[in-house]
C-alpha cells in the first residue's frame, strides 16, 4: 500500500495546531513533508471543525495551484520494510479506579447534575469509566472487554454550558515508550452482545445517551472521521445503531453503514429537528429535558411566579403546594 509523502501533522500539544485560514479558530492541522519534516504553505492543511468549517486544502491542490512539483516529482514515500506489530501498551487499572470519585470537583459531572438526578449521574459515570482529574477536568478512559486500560482522554468542561475547551491531553503521555492502540470509549461494555449498541461521535454524547436512552450500550469513536468500515465490521455480532451529528456527519456515517458487512441502522432523529447543523445527541437531550421541565408542574409554577411576584408571597404565607 502506498504511503503518502505529505501527511497531516500529528497532535503533540496546542503548539501543533494553528489558526484556520477559513474560520480563524486554532483548530488547523498543517501538512508536513515526511522527507524533510518541513511544512508546506501556511494555508495547506485541514480544519478539525468538520461540521462548522470543513476547510481542507491538500498538497495536491497546492502543487496544482502553484505549478511547483515536489522534489523528485514524487508524492509518495519510498517503500519501507514491513514493521513488526507490537502489543498495545496498557496502564495499571489502579490509576483508573482512583479517579472514579470526587465528582463534586469535576466540572462535567457538575453540569450533568443540573440536568439529571445526581445519583443517576454518578452511577453512569462510574459504569462508563469517567474519572476526575486535577483542575476539575474529566477523564474518559478507554478500556477493552478484558479490562485492559489503553489510555484516558482528559478534557476541561464549562459546568454551566457543558462545552469543552479545545485543549485535550492524554493519560498515556505520562509513560515513556508507550504503544498506543485506541479503542471505542465504552468498549468494556461489549461483553454482552444481547444489549443493542449505540455509536456516537464524542464521549460526552455517549454519557448523555446512557443517561436518557438506557436501552443501549453507548460507544464513542472520539471524532467524526474515526468511524470506518473496519471498526464497524468488528461489531458484526451486535445490534448496532449509529447516532451521527446533524448534517455532514449524517451523510458520511450513512454511507459507511451501507458498506458494512452486516445491517447497521442510522438514527435520523436529529435530521428531523430544527436544531442547527452540527448539533449532536447531547444537544437534543438537553432540548428534550428543557421542554419536560417547562411542561412540569414546577415549570408552570415558576413561569406564573415570574409573571406575578405576589404569587410567591401567597404560597409562602399559606404553605401552598402543587398537587396533581
Amino acid at each position: 500500500m502506498k504511503k503518502y509523502r505529505y501527511s497531516l501533522e500529528k497532535y503533540v500539544s496546542q503548539k501543533s495546531r494553528w489558526f484556520c485560514p477559513e474560520c480563524d479558530k486554532k483548530t488547523f492541522t498543517r501538512y508536513i513533508d515526511t522527507h524533510t519534516e518541513n511544512y508546506l504553505a501556511d494555508y495547506v492543511g485541514k480544519c478539525n471543525r468538520e461540521e462548522k468549517c470543513s476547510y481542507h486544502f491538500t498538497p495536491k491542490m497546492f502543487f496544482e495551484r502553484t505549478g511547483n512539483k515536489p522534489d523528485n516529482d514524487n508524492l509518495y514515500s519510498s517503500p519501507k520494510q514491513p514493521v513488526k506489530i507490537e502489543k498495545p501498551s496498557t496502564i495499571n487499572p489502579k490509576y483508573l479506579h482512583a479517579t472514579l470519585k470526587c465528582y463534586e470537583y469535576n466540572n462535567f459531572a457538575l453540569g450533568l447534575y443540573k440536568i439529571f438526578p445526581k445519583e443517576r449521574v454518578t452511577v453512569i459515570l462510574q459504569k462508563y469509566f469517567v474519572g476526575t482529574a486535577k483542575g476539575r477536568k474529566t477523564i474518559f478512559w478507554q478500556v477493552n472487554r478484558r479490562g485492559d486500560v489503553r489510555t484516558g482522554k482528559i478534557m476541561f468542561y464549562n459546568p454551566e454550558t457543558l462545552k469543552r475547551s479545545s485543549f485535550i491531553t492524554w493519560v498515556h503521555k505520562q509513560f515513556k515508550e508507550f504503544n498506543l492502540v485506541q479503542l471505542y470509549f465504552g468498549a468494556h461494555l461489549l461483553v454482552d452482545n444481547k444489549t443493542p449498541v449505540a455509536i456516537t461521535e464524542g464521549e460526552k454524547n455517549a454519557v448523555f445517551g446512557a443517561l436518557y436512552f438506557s436501552q443501549y450500550n453507548w460507544l464513542a469513536v472520539g471524532s467524526q472521521t474515526m468511524l470506518n468500515v473496519n471498526k464497524l465490521n468488528a461489531l458484526k455480532d451486535y445490534n448496532v445503531t449509529l447516532f451521527p451529528d446533524k448534517g455532514k456527519a449524517f451523510e458520511k456515517w450513512t454511507l459507511i453503514a451501507t458498506q458494512a458487512c452486516f445491517n447497521v441502522k442510522v438514527n435520523d432523529t436529529l435530521e428531523k429537528t430544527n436544531l442547527e447543523q452540527g448539533s449532536d445527541i447531547a444537544d437534543l437531550i438537553v432540548e428534550i429535558k428543557s421542554i419536560e421541565k417547562k411542561n412540569s408542574y414546577n415549570g408552570i409554577l415558576e413561569r406564573m411566579i415570574r409573571s406575578n411576584s405576589s404569587l410567591s408571597l401567597l404560597i409562602d404565607k399559606f404553605n401552598l403546594v402543587v398537587t396533581l
